[in-house]
């Protein structure tokens, strides 16, 4: 498959103005900028003090820092509830395409979103220093028209979808899935240095790729033996281990911190459990999964807390009124500790672990987290509020708002210094944005260990 695709990689250089190819890139010339002495290690572990919240890099894209900085003026006030600082479209353009699905690296400096267009699906990322952008797209090196003839219609080549990029630990490899352009989906794996290769390839469908937070791995949907499973690839020698063999479709892999869990959905149109796979210990290879959830109701894209205690999924309420025949659908959210003793949680179980009610589905990102692993972050399904932005926190029970003053708000997601990203309509189109807030490690750190969840009531 290698050998008749192309990936067409855009690299610019904000800081010189050029564009040139991302295989032939030196990474190095970029990197210069931290010639002044900052390492990327300084800009991205930072530690905040009293007058001094946020990296260079941060106060630099998003200017508010300064009044917020003036109106806080120790870490004990700036890190109270939560307050916004600054938000802002990311792109400064009004181009008539959608932005969508977004993704943090996880030292917060690169976000990665695609860009949908009428002929293809692209992916671009971005640094929040302000000299890096790059766009990945695969197509194929020759015309193939006798592969797509009769799918997309005469002669025109098959629309390039890319998608889904995941980065790994060391913020500078991402995975993404790719049709290059052929119709043969893909996980492809690059850097931000340049060079990309497939991994784990197929005549099947492969997507969903999840990148493992402690180690050289990534866990993936593939329909291979027919039904979609749960697989992991190991990066360097290419062994591709099969996790999950139920009967059921098997979606959205998601890895806990330690890299020795996955956590996905498993089930069929309408009726998906959460399901837990773990590493053997005794052995390579993995253990027989096993269900979190076994109820009557549908539990989808199920997220990790990033200290691994808990996970949280949506979950469909369904009622069918008295004088009607057509059944009314609402979402809620759940979340339930890793440390159960009562795996797998009826539906009179997990109604005692909601966090809340009538929620916007992201199938893209799932229930997003804060760093600290204290606040679950959605979309509220209020049209008459254009879906505002909340947060539910686990242990004080308490619900904040973000006050982001955007419309059909999707796609949350925040990153480890506190700045959350969504897409949210402007005009006719959906664009991404990016909002800092006060919820970064560096101002909240860690949530005690010793708090207990608190519910909200049915």
């Amino acid at each position: 498959m290698n050998q008749r695709l192309a990936i067409t990689l855009a690299v610019t250089i904000a800081a010189t103005g050029c564009s040139i190819s991302g295989r032939d890139w030196d990474p190095s010339a970029w990197l210069k900028r931290f010639r002044k002495g900052d390492s990327r290690d300084r800009l991205t572990d930072f530690k905040a003090k009293d007058h001094l919240y946020f990296p260079p890099f941060i106060k630099r894209f998003f200017p508010g820092t300064d009044y917020f900085e003036r109106m806080f003026p120790t870490l004990e006030t700036a890190r109270e509830g939560v307050q916004m600082v600054e938000v802002r479209k990311l792109s400064p353009g009004d181009e008539s395409l959608n932005e969508a699905n977004l993704s943090w690296s996880s030292d917060g400096v690169y976000l990665g979103f695609e860009v949908i267009g009428s002929e293809n699906r692209r992916i671009l990322l971005k640094d929040l220093m302000g000299d890096f952008s790059r766009e990945l797209m695969v197509l194929p090196l020759a015309p193939q028209a006798n592969f797509v003839e009769g799918l997309s219609g005469g002669n025109s080549a098959m629309m390039s979808y890319n998608a889904g990029l995941r980065w790994s630990r060391d913020s500078n490899r991402f995975a993404f899935v790719s049709n290059g352009g052929v119709g043969e989906f893909n996980i492809y794996v690059g850097s931000v240095s340049g060079g990309e290769h497939t991994v784990a390839s197929s005549r099947a469908k492969n997507g969903y790729a999840s990148w493992n937070p402690s180690g050289n791995e990534i866990a993936f949907v593939s329909s291979r033996k027919g039904t979609a499973k749960i697989y992991v690839v190991e990066v360097d020698d290419q062994t591709v281990l099969q996790v999950s063999s139920s009967d059921e479709p098997d979606l959205f892999p998601e890895w806990f911190p330690d890299g020795k869990r996955i956590v996905f959905s498993s089930g069929d149109a309408r009726n998906h459990d959460v399901v837990m796979a773990r590493r053997n210990t005794s052995s390579s290879g993995w253990g027989q999964p096993f269900n979190v959830t076994r109820s009557e109701s549908d539990e989808l894209r199920p997220t990790v807390s990033p200290d691994g205690r808990f996970i949280a999924f949506y979950r469909a309420a369904r009622e069918l009124p008295e004088d009607s025949f057509v059944e009314s659908v609402s979402w809620n959210i759940h979340v339930v500790p890793v440390d159960s003793k009562v795996f797998p949680l009826s539906d009179e179980a997990l109604a005692n672990h909601l966090v809340a009610r009538d929620v916007v589905v992201d199938l893209n990102t799932g229930p997003a987290w804060t760093p600290d692993g204290r606040k679950v972050i959605y979309v509220k399904r209020d049209p008459g509020l254009f879906n505002p932005i909340h947060a539910y926190d686990l242990f004080e029970g308490q619900t904040y708002h973000f006050k982001t003053n955007t419309r059909m708000n999707r796609d949350i997601m925040m990153s480890k210094l506190g700045v959350l990203s969504f897409r949210a309509q402007v005009g006719s189109w959906d664009k991404v944005f990016v909002a800092l807030t006060n919820q970064g490690t560096q101002l909240q750190g860690r949530a005690p260990q010793h708090l207990r969840p608190v519910y909200l009531r049915n």
